[in-house]
């Protein structure tokens, strides 16, 4: 037994190298071989599942056997003993042991070993440790092996270990395999480009970066699929391993390729789902040149390598043959007139959905609380509220996270990731490890962990809102619970059990009680409570802070469930063992009502007979405000609010829509000028008159160009513009059809189909809506919206491109469960209330979602289409979804209750919602106006849903104007509008078009007019038998917008909390205004807007003067001599002579006849 003292940079430099290695070569290629197990001693504990007896703050145990210096673990303060020890996971022969510490280190401790976790054989001791690296000569044996500390060396901390290693023979962890030098380093290159951009330093991405043996450097390509990495060996080799250190920017598809003389090539491995990181390739060939032939990019960046290392051939080691897929060839679909591209390997494409069983098959959901697991082999984390959860290296970490704290800078509400307590099955081999999903509802999912394909060594059930964890293990000998921070364990009648180490109890449940700290900025302890619920006649034994549960014999399940008090542990007990296997929403839209209905169904399957086949879930605030279903008294705090807890295996939600209409009638008060408004259209369609201002490749900011020449649609058909309307119309049609339209070669406007997930996308995304399927609802929301009016004017576009538009319906708000193409509603959490932004929630606070607004418009745009084609599933799908989420975007964003954030936090309105967390900020910038505006557009009729109690409007736009150290300077177009939602006449009083952005103040000045005219939304009276109509109260005054786009008139009924109030009939593609609290005689027409004024024609018949023509007399009229080529115009405003021998009237001709008037 020896002690040798190293200098620390000496030590890291060692362990570094060493880890370097065996990260290279980790098992990213699992089904790769490795070479035959070395005879010397190992490194056995790196990775391996390691615990502790106390942690200090995020310093958890698994940081000790990281391989990185720059991490620890470190115990509690001021108490002794403390241990820390890692499982091998099988008997090893331990030979050496090497302690790097950091400062807080032990004057006494001791090495020992065990093969039970009970038993412990001390094998080293000292009583003179000094610190720095302790390198330990030993002999023993055992899968478990720990350090005792029994003498702190700094009286006032604890102990603190940067790595702790293992070495010897035996255990799970692989021998390293004699790779030989890398024949690769420092030899010549050849590529096919390098970057070279103005914001890398020079010489950043050389292509000698790719082979000098450092992962500090780089090389990386342009961002071009057909790009190749060469190295020249120098000779011929036979070639045993390849090994690619990619940079984020990796190859999605490329091949390996070997070849004698640099000019002809033979591919020896092909790639087609390339997820990055570290890819070790064991490989048998010959060649002198070796090349990594790109085919796709997983990003839209280039290619990009830390390392591009080769080994020669190693006798003995086996001799791989990869089959060659052949590229899918690429397709083009056909949808009516319009078409899209399928299977072409070189669009940029999603993750790969690697951790599923085979038995899920697109299409797949993305964008929810859970699809981490899908592209993550251990996922992110897992937000279900009142639990947060996530797969770590010791298994399932849980927690209840509280309502959260907030960040020193006052601008976050965080959660913590410390978590309470961790659940495993001892049979899993932790470093090769990986989960994977097996099925899912509507609020739940099924994942496997285990280190098998084969063996479902623990399988976990998460239910969103419910308190439980459900889990079945392969071995009933297998299941343990890892809780340093438990503070005792209880039964029911709160008396302490298992309190001794070593103690055993056999029993079906027990309570567990932990205290932990929070991770604020000054961190406080908390105690939370957990049920443990077991079949009868198991037995627990208390190990330290482990807790090793043996299951009877066919009998492998457990619940696990958060407790809202101690005395609550056999509550949860009786309904621990009614276990989720499916969970369903289902909602109705009651025409003749208005009433939107929300059932949420949850499946069980009773375990254990003899106790009720219930569960227990909880409501969040935007459910159990408005639940029809009884709740029990019980509660937990949360990151959006107090949580109600639920009894049953269903429950109901009741809300009422009160309707959208795509835009405003022409407004009527005393300000507005209908000539100012037409300048302003003037400047909208000189900002949309060339090819560069109307077409943009992503299709994000396309929808940006599309949404206000929708808007001026509506308004030029509002004043009877048809020169506006028409030109309007006719750019929609060009750039929607041309993104609709597939053409050969083209390099931006089509869209894409991947098969991997069930997914439509485009080519250049800003945001991710590609490789991230991120942001789908937001810009088809305006896709959908822009082709409603268009097709309301245009049979022709309506009948040749509709399915273009139903596939972007069915990719974000799809109603339908069997869609063989897209999955059920991709983008909305029906749980959580609202939708979020990431396809793939692969961040530990869990998925985002920022633009509230645009969220809300996605379903603004599938109403519109619904009502314009008469579906009454997406009408339903899109009244449900707008209904929902409003209440949501009220509770989450704005609190506009007042009761779901902690007092601390100060804002009125966060930028950024995650599963478990809120931030006040952007991705984008941080300032105020952005934080509260990206939830204030588009501007259109719907945003007036946030004001139907002008307090609470006013409330979050003075919210706005305290944050922002005063009023707007800055987005006036977007913040006006929401303004306007409780003081119209304060907007007016400022108006100064000169600061708005200019081809959005047309918009914007038509809303704020409409508000000032109708005064804000109401609830008091609402539609009925026609959806698309909604009430505005002015003092007394009630007066209804009613959109009717079809092709035949309808009936609205209007009601009020007494029974019916008044009726209309509005024609077919109009928009008019109307008293609800009438019964309007005939058909209601749009307004006239040439009634009365000033008309002139060509020619005029005696006694039939144009003027007979705008008089609102029918029994007059107009005729013209009797020629063909005649015409008649009216004067709405003014009369601009834009041509010789050319009269038009402000932006347009005033046409369209009728037999006795002209309108």
């Amino acid at each position: 037994m020896k002690k040798h003292r190293m200098t620390l940079r000496g030590a890291k430099r060692s362990v570094l190298s060493t880890l370097a290695l065996l990260t290279a070569l980790s098992p990213l290629s699992l089904s790769h071989p490795q070479s035959a197990r070395a005879a010397e001693p190992y490194l056995l504990s790196q990775n391996r599942t390691v615990y502790a007896s106390s942690v200090e703050g995020a310093n958890t145990p698994d940081l000790a056997v990281d391989g990185s210096t720059s991490s620890r673990w470190s115990s509690q303060w001021g108490a002794d003993p403390q241990w820390i020890y890692t499982d091998l996971g099988a008997q090893a022969a331990i030979s050496r042991v090497v302690i790097r510490w950091e400062g807080a280190f032990a004057k006494s401790y001791k090495i020992q070993v065990s093969n039970d976790e009970s038993t412990w054989t001390d094998v080293y001791s000292t009583a003179t440790g000094d610190g720095g690296v302790d390198e330990v000569t030993l002999s023993g044996s055992g899968r478990y092996v720990r350090v005792l500390g029994t003498e702190r060396a700094l009286s006032n901390y604890g102990y603190s270990i940067l790595e702790f290693e293992v070495y010897g023979t035996g255990g799970v962890n692989p021998p390293p395999v004699n790779l030989g030098p890398n024949v690769a380093l420092n030899r010549p290159v050849k590529v096919s480009s390098y970057e070279q951009s103005d914001y890398l330093p020079p010489g950043s991405t050389l292509p000698e970066n790719g082979v000098d043996g450092s992962r500090q450097t780089r090389w990386s390509s342009n961002p071009t699929d057909n790009e190749y990495y060469q190295v020249d060996l120098g000779s011929q080799r036979t070639i045993g391993r390849i090994i690619l250190d990619w940079e984020a920017a990796a190859g999605r598809a490329f091949d390996l390729q070997v070849s004698a003389d640099g000019n002809q090539w033979t591919t020896i491995y092909r790639e087609m789902k390339g997820q990055g990181g570290v890819q070790n390739i064991p490989v048998f060939a010959t060649g002198r040149y070796v090349r990594m032939q790109g085919i796709s990019r997983a990003t839209s960046f280039g290619y990009s390598l830390f390392e591009f290392q080769v080994y020669d051939y190693v006798n003995g080691d086996p001799k791989p043959v990869y089959p060659i897929t052949p590229l899918p060839a690429k397709s083009v679909v056909t949808e009516g007139s319009g078409s899209y591209l399928r299977n072409d390997i070189t669009m940029p494409q999603p993750k790969y959905p690697l951790y599923k069983s085979d038995s899920l098959q697109k299409p797949l959901p993305s964008n929810d609380w859970w699809q981490s697991l899908f592209i993550n082999k251990l996922g992110n984390g897992i937000i279900t509220l009142p639990l947060k959860s996530k797969f770590q290296s010791q298994g399932l970490g849980v927690m209840t996270p509280g309502s959260g704290w907030i960040t020193s800078d006052g601008k976050a509400v965080e959660t913590g990731t410390n978590f309470d307590l961790t659940l495993m099955a001892s049979n899993i081999n932790t470093s090769s490890m990986s989960n994977r999903v097996v099925s899912y509802g509507d609020y739940s999912v099924d994942t496997v962990l285990s280190d098998s394909q084969t063996e479902d060594k623990m399988k976990v059930t998460f239910v969103k809102g419910s308190p439980y964890i459900y889990a079945q293990f392969s071995d009933p000998n297998s299941a343990e619970i890892y809780a340093p921070a438990v503070t005792r364990l209880f039964n029911d009648a709160n008396a302490a059990v298992l309190a001794a180490d070593g103690a055993t109890l056999t029993a079906d449940h027990i309570g567990i009680e932990v205290t932990n700290t929070d991770g604020a900025p000054n961190p406080a302890q908390v105690k939370r409570y957990y049920a443990l619920n077991a079949p009868a006649g198991t037995v627990f034994k208390r190990i330290g802070p482990k807790i090793k549960i043996t299951l009877p014999s066919g009998q492998n399940y457990l619940s696990l469930a958060a407790l809202p008090s101690a005395d609550k542990l056999n509550y949860f007990y009786q309904h621990g063992y009614a276990f989720v296997t499916d969970t369903k929403v289902g909602y109705t839209f009651n025409e003749s009502t208005s009433a939107v209905e929300t059932t949420f169904n949850t499946t069980t399957t009773l375990r254990r007979s003899g106790f009720p086949n219930t569960t227990l879930m909880t409501l969040a605030p935007h459910q159990w405000k408005i639940a029809s279903t009884p709740l029990t008294d019980m509660t937990y705090p949360s990151i959006r609010g107090t949580l109600k807890v639920s009894e049953g295996n269903s429950f109901k939600t009741n809300d009422k829509f009160y309707g959208i209409v795509p835009q405003f009638t022409e407004p009527n008060d005393g300000g507005y000028s209908r000539q100012q408004l037409i300048q302003q259209l003037g400047i909208l369609d000189q900002s949309t008159d060339t090819t560069e201002e109307l077409m943009k490749a992503d299709a994000y900011w396309q929808g940006k160009t599309l949404h206000p020449l929708a808007m001026g649609v509506l308004i030029a058909d509002q004043i009877g513009d048809a020169a506006y309307k028409s030109k309007f119309l006719a750019r929609l049609k060009t750039a929607l059809t041309d993104w609709y339209t597939y053409t050969e070669g083209e390099p931006s406007y089509f869209l894409y189909y991947n098969d991997d997930w069930g997914t439509m996308y485009y080519k250049n995304s800003e945001f991710g809506a590609n490789v991230g399927i991120t942001d789908h609802h937001f810009t088809y929301g305006y896709f959908v919206f822009a082709s409603a009016v268009l097709a309301t004017y245009d049979k022709d576009f309506e009948t040749r491109y509709g399915g273009m538009v139903e596939q972007l319906i069915r990719d974000y708000a799809n109603p339908s469960r069997t869609d063989a193409q897209y999955p059920f509603f991709r983008s909305f959490d029906p749980y959580a209330g609202h939708s979020w932004a990431g396809g793939y929630a692969d961040q530990d606070n869990g998925n985002n979602q920022e633009a509230a607004g645009e969220s809300l418009f996605g379903w603004v745009g599938q109403y519109m289409w619904s009502i314009l084609k008469g579906n009454k599933t997406y009408r339903d799908a899109a009244i449900w979804g707008f209904t929902t989420e409003l209440k949501a975007v009220e509770q989450y964003w704005f609190n506009y209750d007042n009761d779901n954030w902690i007092p601390e936090y100060k804002h009125k309105s966060v930028g950024q919602i995650y599963g478990s967390s809120q931030f006040f900020g952007t991705f984008f910038n941080g300032n105020p106006v952005y934080v509260y505006g990206i939830h204030w557009l588009p501007t259109s009729e719907y945003l007036t849903s946030y004001g139907f109690d002008p307090a609470k409007a006013a409330s979050l736009y003075q919210g706005f104007v305290t944050d922002n150290g005063g009023p707007e300077t800055d987005w006036q177009h977007i913040v006006w509008p929401i303004q306007a939602l409780s003081d119209p006449q304060a907007v007016l009083a400022k108006w100064n078009p000169a600061v708005l952005q200019q081809n959005e103040a047309f918009n914007t000045y038509y809303f704020v007019h409409a508000l000032a005219s109708l005064g804000h939304r109401t609830k008091d009276v609402w539609a009925t038998g026609w959806s698309s109509a909604t009430v505005y109260k002015k003092g007394t005054t009630y007066t209804a917008q009613v959109w009717n786009p079809t092709d035949a008139p309808v009936t609205v009924t209007f009601r009020n909390a007494s029974g019916v109030t008044g009726t209309a009939t509005v024609a077919p593609k109009s928009l008019v205004s109307v008293n609800p609290m009438t019964s309007s005689g005939g058909t209601q027409q749009p307004a006239n807007v040439a009634l009365n004024k000033t008309a002139a024609a060509s020619s005029s018949e005696a006694g039939y003067a144009a003027s007979q023509a705008t008089d609102g007399n029918a029994s007059t009229r107009w005729a013209s001599e009797w020629n063909d080529a005649e015409w008649i115009v009216c004067r709405p405003r003014r009369f601009v002579q834009r041509e010789p021998d050319q009269a038009e009237l402000g932006s347009g001709v005033c046409q369209g006849l009728q037999a006795a008037d002209l309108r």
